[in-house]
């Protein structure tokens, strides 16, 4: 099934068709779909792929697959541009919506902004469910589906997280419409069906009926009399005799009975109806009121499209005049040069002789047949030309396309030949600065071994003065040995032995 299908069936089988494109696990447009071998459930190929990666089973019978196992559905696939373009039709026109809007009510319901304010300003009611009481201040801007609308006609395509939302809400419209529809012939089918039920709401129509106009009556008597104690007993009764009469006429097979208790059971209640009358009156009086102001507001549109529609005839037949007028003008100054053209002919035939008016003249009119022959002869040639041109028009536009590939070869050979040269300096230019930083790193290995040796030198010199500096410290050390020894040399003598020392500890 197309989109042009769906917009002709019914709301169930629009919703069938659109589950059918609907994604199993993200629940949007089926764009690139993919399908499970074992009960065929379909998915968008990134969902699908990251499902079978993540749980290696089926998402709606739970066998076990693999990622190789998954096929194409190229069918759905190939419907992905049709669904989204009956996701953007205006529900009126059944075309592309432009400046898309919406009501609160049937948000899934989009309109073009002209269709909406049309049909709202000449039935005051939704276009989907048929809500009374809309103006067109209840129009929303439908800013989702005039993106996904704008990215169409830029990009040539529809755009799947744009589209996603509309297939949504969609599908919850079309639920809505189903339900409705549901609703209505279930309530069809209870009236439909007869025999005491049929009566039975006969009886209470008619008692609402004369509820109706027993309401009617007390609301003219309270406005006659004022709204007195004992007036309203009186019209009470007459009301009651009113209902009772009107229930006669409107059930005739009904007995008198029902009737009886039907007019006694209402007379306790015609105080609280009266309250609930005039509620009711001056509800409807606003509503008049409301129906008054929406229609002078109307007239006034009314009036300022007359306007425009006016004005825009009276252009239209000032340039047609105006033009009919340049024409005429136009017609006046050739007819006015032929007629001068043939009085100068006659002033030089009069002036001339006879013979040589004769000559000027023929000699003028083969001017004019050269004339008309070299025009005749250009439209010849062009009405030729046109002709050649359309029967030779395939073996043109072949020679052109010949030239235009030629012409092509010959470009990419230029632009290779371009390519390679930049290329070989790109590589010439590489190397050349490889070689020089090559050179320079050379140098510097250079100078840093230098440097290196100098630091070598460096350290043999300090080496050799620490040797210098050790030995002068051993040869004085030797030398303070040497110094010690003959001290002590001194001190013990020759045999080594230590001289006795006498002391005394008396004073002297």
């Amino acid at each position: 099934m197309v989109a042009e299908d769906a917009i002709k069936k019914s709301a169930s089988d629009s919703v069938a068709w659109l589950l059918a494109h609907q994604c199993g696990l993200c629940q949007g447009l089926l764009e690139s779909c993919l399908a499970t071998p074992c009960c065929q459930a379909v998915a968008c190929k990134q969902c699908a792929h990251n499902h079978v990666k993540a749980n290696s089973k089926c998402w709606t019978c739970e066998n076990g697959i693999e990622k190789d196992d998954l096929t194409k559905n190229e069918k759905i696939t190939k419907e992905y541009e049709k669904v989204a373009d009956f996701l953007c039709l205006c529900s009126i026109c059944k075309s592309g919506c432009h400046r898309a809007v919406h009501l609160s009510c049937c948000v899934g319901a989009p309109v073009c902004r002209g269709c909406g304010v049309k049909h709202i300003t000449s039935t005051r009611s939704c276009w989907a469910c048929g809500r009374q009481g809309i103006t067109s201040e209840d129009l929303d801007t439908d800013q989702t589906l005039r993106d996904a609308m704008n990215h169409h006609k830029d990009e040539g395509k529809h755009d799947k997280k744009l589209v996603d939302p509309l297939l949504d809400r969609k599908i919850n419209h079309l639920n809505d419409v189903i339900k409705i529809e549901d609703e209505e012939k279930s309530k069809n089918k209870s009236e439909s069906n007869g025999g005491d039920g049929g009566v039975r709401n006969g009886d209470s129509r008619s008692d609402a009926e004369s509820e109706k106009e027993e309401g009617e009556h007390m609301d003219t008597d309270d406005d006659d009399a004022g709204g007195g104690g004992g007036g309203d007993s009186d019209d009470g009764e007459q009301e009651a005799a009113a209902a009772s009469d009107d229930d006669v006429e409107a059930v005739s097979a009904s007995p008198v009975k029902k009737r009886e208790k039907s007019a006694s059971r209402e007379k306790p209640r015609k105080r609280d109806r009266s309250g609930s009358r005039r509620r009711d009156r001056s509800d409807s009086r606003e509503r008049k009121r409301e129906k008054k102001k929406h229609k002078h507001k109307d007239d006034k549109r009314d009036e300022r499209r007359k306007r425009k529609h006016r004005s825009r005839d009276r252009s239209r037949d000032r340039r047609r005049s105006r033009d009919r007028s340049k024409d005429r003008s136009r017609r006046r100054d050739k007819e006015e040069e032929k007629e001068d053209s043939k009085k100068d002919v006659k002033k030089e035939n009069g002036a001339v002789g006879s013979f040589a008016a004769l000559q000027k003249r023929i000699r003028i009119e083969g001017e004019i047949v050269e004339k008309k022959v070299k025009e005749r002869i250009e439209e010849h040639i062009a009405n030729m030309v046109t002709q050649q041109l359309h029967v030779r028009k395939s073996e043109i536009e072949a020679e052109v396309l010949a030239k235009v590939d030629l012409a092509r070869r010959n470009m990419e050979e230029e632009v290779k030949l371009e390519i390679d040269t930049m290329r070989r300096l790109r590589e010439e230019e590489e190397r050349r600065q490889m070689e020089e930083m090559e050179s320079a790193m050379r140098e510097k290995e250079q100078a840093l071994e230098n440097e290196r040796k100098k630091l070598a030198e460096d350290r043999l010199a300090i080496l050799e003065h620490q040797m210098r500096i050790e030995k002068e410290k051993q040869k004085e050390k030797k030398k303070q040995e040497k110094k010690v020894k003959q001290e002590q040399m001194k001190i013990l003598g020759k045999d080594k032995s230590r001289p006795k020392l006498s002391f005394s500890l008396t004073k002297n």
